[in-house]
């Protein structure tokens, strides 16, 4: 295992050097991979994008990979805050599979023009920045540049208590239209693709009309 490391490190340092001296020109991985990210909102559910572009003959590494990989991950860090929680992990294209014979691994690749996604679930009744770190390392078949780290901010929306609602707790297996249960048997009707727990003594289609016509939520 000590060995393999050490090739890596040497393999890696090799190709740095090459890549700062090739051609006498100064290559930088900002050159090579342009990335923006953007925000999806609606409502609580967020999906925070990074759509990513990359000069032919270049590719950068999958975020998924195997866990005794030397391949540095494509990665979208978001700053940790009571604001928000994540919903699952980073969501990618399917990248392409190389086997590597001079690392002796599988490899997993992007390449091209596509979008890497997290979604995340806003906790939040006021707005907020979310701060970030984009990351990868950048390579083409001969050698890699430096891993990258590029700091985004985006902005989120806030989202009032009566949207805020535990969609984990919705049996939506059993949706009717607008309408659908709780785990405990509580009606909650959906107006403006918003989520409402229906108060106890109400109808559902009374309590909709009720939405429908600005009255105020409250738990």
């Amino acid at each position: 295992m000590k060995k393999s490391f050490l090739f890596f490190a040497i393999i890696f340092i090799a190709s740095a050097f090459y890549s700062f001296t090739v051609q006498g020109q100064l290559e930088f991985p900002e050159d090579k991979v342009k990335w923006e990210v953007s925000v999806e909102q609606d409502g609580e559910n967020v999906v925070i994008v990074a759509t990513i572009s990359i000069v032919n003959h270049w590719h950068i590494y999958a975020n998924k990979r195997s866990p005794d990989s030397f391949s540095i991950p494509t990665e979208i860090q978001l700053e940790k805050s009571s604001n928000y929680k994540t919903v699952g992990g980073v969501s990618e294209p399917k990248p392409e599979h190389i086997f590597d014979e001079i690392v002796n691994e599988d490899l997993y690749l992007h390449s091209g023009s596509f979008k890497m996604k997290q979604k995340i679930k806003v906790l939040s009744d006021k707005d907020f920045v979310l701060k970030g770190v984009f990351s990868f390392q950048t390579c083409d078949d001969t050698h890699c540049l430096p891993p990258f780290e590029g700091d985004f901010e985006v902005k989120i929306k806030g989202v009032g208590k009566e949207e805020i609602v535990d969609t984990v707790e919705l049996d939506f297996s059993k949706i009717s239209g607008d309408e659908t249960k709780d785990a405990e048997g509580n009606d909650y009707v959906k107006v403006n693709d918003k989520w409402y727990k229906v108060p106890v003594g109400n109808t559902v289609a009374f309590y909709k009309k009720y939405i429908i016509l600005g009255g105020k939520h409250e738990e």
